[in-house]
């Protein structure tokens, strides 16, 4: 069994990794901002990491997880943010985690990103959009310069359908709507084994078994 370190443990796709994580005998340290969701973290299975990624230093963040034999990176801003969060969580945050990963001698990294985060948002697309664009895609281009054994994972928009446990991966994947328990199975699966070390997963619903279609 793995120790998975997974920051953004209360989002939505957070907690479903962290229950499909547990429930499989796995150890999950929970990292979240406000100390009154540690309820529900440790409710899914957590253990809970209180860390603020916007202040936090990574020598701070590396001792809280050590231990951890992988990362994964979905904590995010969230609807509603503006550009200077979006940057100081989406993109600094990740690079925190990153640098703190590394210190904590965690190789294994896997980072949620989405479906288009290298493509310029078009003419006329809303500043905060842009702004999470951009932050999205530093974040990525960080993790492929980076050192680490690093697996980004880019969903469509997301839903709340039931995990089928059956999706459609490839680079020719542009555009989709993935279920966030879908993407959570795929998550706690990269976090576990060495699949798609060096990949972007783009990933929607589909009909194929996870296990057949990850890359190996």
């Amino acid at each position: 069994m793995s120790t998975i370190a997974i920051f953004g443990a209360h989002g939505q796709v957070g907690r479903l990794t962290t229950r499909a994580l547990a429930s499989a005998g796995h150890t999950v340290l929970a990292a979240i901002r406000n100390p009154d969701h540690r309820n529900d973290v440790e409710d899914d299975g957590g253990t809970a990491i209180i860390l603020d990624l916007e202040r936090a230093t990574p020598s701070d963040v590396a001792e809280a997880i050590r231990g951890a034999d992988s990362a994964i990176f979905t904590a995010g801003s969230g609807a509603g943010s503006g550009p200077q969060r979006k940057d100081s969580l989406d993109r600094a945050g990740a690079l925190l985690a990153m640098e703190a990963s590394a210190l904590a001698d965690i190789v294994r990294f896997v980072q949620v990103s989405y479906l288009g985060a290298d493509e310029p948002s078009a003419p006329g697309t809303s500043p905060d959009m842009v702004a999470y664009q951009q932050a999205k895609h530093a974040a990525d281009e960080a993790l492929r310069a980076s050192t680490l054994r690093w697996t980004i994972v880019r969903p469509g928009l997301l839903n709340d359908n039931p995990a089928t446990g059956r999706v459609t991966i490839g680079e020719n994947v542009y555009e989709g709507t993935t279920s966030r328990a879908n993407t959570a199975a795929l998550l706690a699966l990269l976090a576990t084994t060495d699949r798609a070390v060096g990949h972007v997963v783009n990933v929607i619903d589909g009909d194929t078994l996870l296990e057949d279609v990850t890359p190996r």
